[in-house]
C-alpha cells in the first residue's frame, strides 16, 4: 500500500523468533491495527518486512533505525515508514527520497524541537511514561503548538485514552500490546484481546 502517516495505535514488535514476530504482525493486522513497526532488533528484520508486504489492511514500517544503512535496507525491504529512537537528521533525507514518513526520537524539549526542525513527520517521545506521561505532552504543546508526537514507553492499555491529545498523532505500544512471552508462546488470543482493548480506548477518546 502507499506510504501513510502513522496515526492512532502503532504496534511495535520485538522478539527473538522472526517467524513468531511475523505471525504476531498478521494477528494484529487481522485485529484492526493499521500500523505495525518491526524493530531492527528482530533477527532477519528485513526478511520479516519483506514477507509482510502482502498485508492489505496494515502499513508495515521499520523501527529502532539508527543509521542510514539500516534505513536504506528497510526501504528496500518494503518498509513504508521509519522510526528512530534518536534525532538523526540524515534519516529524514533518506526517507524523503522514498517518499515515506520518518519519525525521529527526542525526550527533552530541546531534543524534541531539534527532531521536529530536522524534518521529522512526527517526534517519538520515549520513554514518555517516566516523564509524566500525558501531562508532559500537554506541557510541551504550550510552547510547541504545531508538534505531532508519538508517545512511547511505559504506556499501559488503561492509559491509552489519556494520551488522546491534540498534539498526539499516534501512540506506540510495544510489550503492552504484544508481550514478548505472548509472541514467543503464540498466545494469539491474548494479543487479539489486547489489540481490541487498545483500539476501543483510542476510538472512545475521540
Amino acid at each position: 500500500m502507499s506510504a501513510a502517516q502513522p496515526e492512532g495505535i502503532v504496534a511495535v514488535l520485538r522478539g527473538h523468533d522472526p517467524g513468531q514476530v511475523e505471525r504476531a504482525a498478521r494477528v494484529l493486522a487481522e485485529s484492526g491495527v493499521r500500523f505495525i513497526e518491526i524493530t531492527c532488533t528482530v533477527p532477519d528484520v528485513m526478511g520479516v518486512i519483506e514477507r509482510l508486504h502482502d498485508l492489505e489492511d496494515a502499513t508495515v514500517g521499520c523501527g529502532t533505525v539508527i543509521s542510514v544503512v539500516q534505513a536504506r535496507s528497510a526501504l528496500n525491504a518494503g518498509a513504508r515508514f521509519l522510526v528512530s529512537p534518536a534525532c538523526i537528521p540524515e534519516l529524514v533525507a533518506t526517507a524523503r527520497q522514498a517518499d515515506v514518513p520518518c519519525v525521529l526520537g527526542g525526550l527533552s524539549p530541546t531534543e524534541i524541537l531539534r527532531a521536529w526542525e530536522a524534518g521529522a513527520t512526527q517526534v517519538k517521545v520515549f520513554p514518555v511514561g517516566r516523564l509524566g506521561g500525558p501531562a508532559y505532552l500537554h506541557d510541551l504543546a504550550g510552547p510547541y503548538p504545531t508538534l505531532r508526537l508519538m508517545p512511547s514507553g511505559g504506556i499501559g492499555l488503561d492509559d491509552v485514552s489519556a494520551y488522546r491529545l491534540p498534539c498526539v498523532a499516534s501512540i506506540a505500544l510495544g510489550s503492552e500490546l504484544a508481550p514478548a512471552a505472548a509472541i514467543a508462546s503464540g498466545a494469539w488470543d491474548e494479543i487479539r484481546r489486547r489489540a481490541a482493548g487498545a483500539l476501543a480506548a483510542w476510538a472512545q477518546s475521540t
